[in-house]
C-alpha cells in the first residue's frame, strides 16, 4: 500500500514540476508556434517598441482585429485564421521596396524568391492574389509565410505597422 502512495506522490511531484515549468516559459514569453505559417519552433515574444526598426526576415505577431480587409474577413470565414490568436508571419517586404506576383511566384525589388503564389488553398478554394506591381509606402509591410499555400500578403496585400503587436524570434 506504501508502495502506491510513494507512486502517487511522484506522479503529482512530477505534474506540478511540469505545470510550474508551462507557467514559466509562458511567463518568460515563450511560446510555441501551432499554426502551419511558419516552422513548428518556440518562439520568444517581445513587445515592439516605437522607434525599433522592423527588418526584413523578421517575425512578428498581427492583431488581425485591427485590420478591415474583406479578403481577410474572408480567410477568418475559411478558418485560415482566427480572431482568438494572433496572426504570426514573417517580414518579406519593407518600406520602399517594390513586389510583382507574376508566373506563380513572388519578387522582391526584381528578385525572384522561392515564395510561390497558389491559385486554390488546400481545400480548393480559390485564392486571388493581390494586383501588383504594389511599392510599400512609409509604415507598410509584405508578410509571407514558408508554405506554399500560407495565407499572407500574397492575398490580402500591404499590411500597417500599427496591428504588429510583438515580434517573435525563433529559438529552437
Amino acid at each position: 500500500m506504501k508502495r502506491k502512495f510513494a507512486l502517487f506522490y511522484v506522479l503529482i511531484t512530477m505534474l506540478c514540476l511540469a505545470a510550474f515549468a508551462f507557467i514559466l516559459f509562458h511567463a518568460l514569453g515563450y511560446r510555441i508556434n501551432r499554426s502551419g505559417s511558419l516552422p513548428f519552433l518556440i518562439y520568444r515574444i517581445t513587445p515592439i517598441i516605437q522607434g525599433i526598426e522592423i527588418e526584413r526576415g523578421d517575425c512578428v505577431l498581427v492583431n488581425l482585429s485591427k485590420i478591415s480587409n474583406p479578403v481577410i474577413d474572408k480567410g477568418i470565414e475559411r478558418k485560415y485564421v482566427n480572431l482568438r490568436e494572433p496572426m504570426l508571419k514573417q517580414i518579406g517586404a519593407i518600406p520602399g521596396d517594390t513586389i510583382i506576383l507574376k508566373d506563380g511566384y513572388m519578387s522582391v525589388n526584381g528578385k525572384v524568391t522561392k515564395i510561390t503564389v497558389a491559385s486554390h488553398d488546400s481545400y480548393g478554394g480559390e485564392l486571388s492574389a493581390w494586383p501588383t506591381p504594389v511599392t510599400l509606402q512609409s509604415g507598410q509591410y509584405w508578410l509571407v509565410s514558408d508554405p506554399e499555400r500560407g495565407f499572407d500578403s500574397r492575398y490580402f496585400g500591404p499590411i500597417n505597422r500599427d496591428v504588429f503587436t510583438h515580434r517573435a524570434r525563433p529559438v529552437f
